[in-house]
């Protein structure tokens, strides 16, 4: 076993006190979260389509993935250089790419305090932004059927409003359904109005293990009224974790046979994401080698050693 010292071990310990205490064993119990969860909300049983129902679902349209990825130099906030790839793709072959570069380097803003947080806020717009263009091109381009986007289409809007209602519009016109895939739930909505006394919580934790495999619940309270849009959480797989699923309030009719098609498109065994946005993620991803071999490629030797560069990379063990 690695050396350990005594002190670590104890403050874990004490840790996992104050985890527990935090989360109870006796509050996760599941009858009585669903009965509360009967009273602001909806619960539906999706079944998987058959092959043949599926292809009549999509009507002869493509089925497009829609995903992003971004990476960063490792040193300090400020001497780090940031690679963006986004990636549209269709089931029939058919490919959107867009990708940017973003240095501090280049910005007039000093360090400071909350500089952390307002770089990731710019790495995430920024990103966002090449998803949204994207899946713009793809839907005037291609019309699919439907488009997955992965991670929540409210965070779009969040990010990027004027953007995302383009898409949103442009998708109406072409008769493209959206539907956003989220494998995290990061709301406290429901929380705050069922279960108050324990504010630590969020959702996620509060529906974990909860649903059964092929089950959504629907709780018209999670979406903010501006943004139009339905949200579900839905056990699309074994997995006792829900992933979070929303879409356009404008195809509202169309909400449950979206949700039957990611059951459809879900490996039961899987972490409950879609097999083809596993797809287009696995194809996007910005890796560290990834990253290390463009930088080396691209920006002058003496600006790495002098920008980019640390210390730490030049440790003997």
């Amino acid at each position: 076993m690695l050396p350990v010292s005594e002190e670590l071990k104890e403050k874990l310990k004490k840790l996992n006190q104050s985890l527990r205490a935090l989360y109870p064993e006796e509050a996760f119990d599941e009858h009585k979260i669903r009965e509360r969860l009967h009273k602001v909300g909806t619960f539906h049983q999706i079944d998987k389509w058959p092959d043949g129902e599926l292809r009549d679902f999509l009507q002869g349209g493509a089925l497009i993935g829609v995903d992003g990825s971004v990476n960063s130099t490792k040193g300090s906030q400020m001497r780090t250089l940031s690679v963006f790839q986004a990636l549209a793709k269709g089931t029939r072959g058919e490919e959107k790419w867009a990708a940017d570069v973003y240095t501090p380097l280049l910005e007039e803003e000093e360090a400071g305090d909350g500089q952390a947080a307002r770089e990731a806020k710019k790495r995430g717009t920024l990103l966002s932004q090449l998803e949204l263009k994207v899946a713009r091109e793809a839907v005037l381009e291609w019309e699919p059927r439907v488009v997955l986007m992965d991670g929540s289409l409210l965070h779009f809007w969040i990010d990027d409003a004027e953007s995302w209602e383009r898409l949103a519009q442009l998708a109406e016109e072409k008769g493209t359904l959206m539907i956003g895939v989220s494998e995290e739930i990061g709301t406290r909505g429901l929380v705050r109005e069922l279960f108050p006394e324990y504010s630590a919580w969020s959702d996620r934790d509060l529906l974990y293990g909860v649903l059964k495999p092929g089950e959504a619940f629907e709780w018209e309270g999670w979406s903010p009224a501006g943004s139009q849009m339905w949200k579900m959480a839905f056990r699309s797989s074994r997995s006792p974790q829900p992933i979070g699923l929303d879409g356009l309030m404008s195809q509202g009719k169309e909400r449950l046979a979206l949700v039957r098609l990611i059951y459809s498109l879900t490996p039961e065994q899987g972490r409950g994401i879609p097999f083809w946005l596993d797809i287009v993620d696995n194809q996007v991803r910005v890796t560290n080698p990834l990253v290390e071999t463009m930088v080396e490629q691209y920006i002058d030797a003496d600006l790495r050693h002098r920008l980019l560069s640390m210390k730490r990379s030049d440790r003997m063990i």
